[in-house]
């Protein structure tokens, strides 16, 4: 990825979309960027907010540099006009802030109140921002949404941003702020493959007894690093726990085994299930030898599992590709747990609420 202490600034030639242009800020833009800014966030965040406008401006102004900011890079604010005329109506404003981490902050995005019902303003302006955080080499965008601002929200998560958390008080004490993130570069396809999400062939099937040897060998290297006490003696209590899967009493430790196998007949990964008190299920072991795979199995869990429980949760260690995955998929991170399962590993617990399920007849599971 490109050092983006060394990104040079983006070009100020205004970008047009039929109408419409976005343009770098000007110093007359001041009194509107103080007006926009205190009339908007006002609602949702506590401070001096057009002292705010003045200070991102002032950055801007300065080449963009920001000679106060401690993870920031460079700060870039652009306005988003009506036509290529000098007396162009703004109708919003769009602050960009690259940060020496290698990613770029939206702070903020706004549309001016009278323009937001018109179809496409606020895609267009989201776009400028991913064309400007790819140009910038930045492997991920993010911002934060007061969880009052539900507009907001739902405009950022209908256009692939994904929440990663909330924190009560942020910005205002009655007030919950979510963080939310898209990654640039978040691939999960595997190395050839034609970019369609999943491995050429891969389907999910419940385990059968021939696929025990490959279920071993992958649970053993997928989960050893990160678990003590996974052994071949916890695997074959593992298939066992399958073979007693038509007990519901939970006390009984029954499986419900999956297993990821691609059209060679190699297993690439596997989810067991198991049903606890109350109705919730746990998933352990959920891995898989390549994120696409683990992608495959988040997708199929809910309908797999859906007569089985009303919640599905799993622990897994704070790997930045398994988060990714979980947070795309709608899990919620419910706790952090250190030294859980190895001395040197914090485990995340993941949880997922489970629609209800469809009445059907016969037995769900093979």
């Amino acid at each position: 990825m490109t050092a983006l202490t060394h990104t040079p600034l983006p070009p100020t030639e205004p970008s047009r979309a039929g109408s419409l242009r976005t343009r770098a800020a000007g110093e007359d833009d001041r009194d509107f960027l103080r007006s926009l800014f205190t009339s908007t966030l006002s609602p949702f965040y506590d401070g001096d907010h057009a002292a705010h406008a003045d200070r991102v401006l002032d950055a801007h102004l300065a080449s963009g540099r920001d000679p106060l900011g401690h993870f920031s890079h460079s700060q870039r604010t652009f306005i988003l006009c009506s036509d290529d005329t000098s007396d162009a109506e703004r109708l919003g404003v769009l602050h960009m802030v690259v940060k020496r981490q290698g990613t770029v902050k939206i702070s903020p995005l706004i549309l001016v109140p009278e323009h937001r019902s018109r179809s496409g303003l606020g895609t267009l302006l989201l776009r400028a921002a991913e064309d400007f955080a790819r140009e910038a080499g930045a492997r991920q965008l993010y911002c934060t949404v007061a969880a009052a601002n539900t507009a907001a929200l739902n405009f950022f998560l209908g256009h692939g941003f994904v929440l990663a958390g909330s924190a009560p008080g942020q910005y205002k004490p009655d007030s919950v702020e979510h963080m939310l993130y898209k990654d640039l570069a978040l691939h999960t396809e595997p190395p050839g493959d034609d970019r369609t999400g999943a491995v050429s062939g891969t389907r999910i099937r419940p385990f059968r007894p021939q696929d025990a040897p490959g279920l071993r060998e992958l649970v053993l290297r997928a989960m050893q690093p990160a678990y003590r006490g996974v052994n071949a003696d916890w695997v074959g209590a593992l298939i066992a726990g399958h073979h007693r899967r038509h007990d519901g009493d939970p006390h009984q430790k029954s499986k419900v085994i999956h297993v990821a196998v691609d059209e060679t007949g190699t297993l690439r990964g596997v989810a067991a299930a198991g049903r606890k008190k109350g109705l919730s299920v746990k998933v352990m072991p959920l891995c898989a030898d390549h994120p696409a795979v683990l992608a495959q199995l988040l997708d199929q869990l809910p309908d797999l599992h859906r007569g089985l429980g009303r919640k599905l949760y799993t622990h897994q260690p704070p790997d930045p590709a398994v988060t990714a995955l979980m947070q795309s998929r709608g899990w919620s991170l419910e706790g952090l747990m250190p030294t859980a399962y190895h001395p040197d590993t914090c485990t995340v617990q993941w949880g997922l609420i489970l629609p209800p399920a469809p009445h059907r007849t016969g037995d769900t599971h093979e």
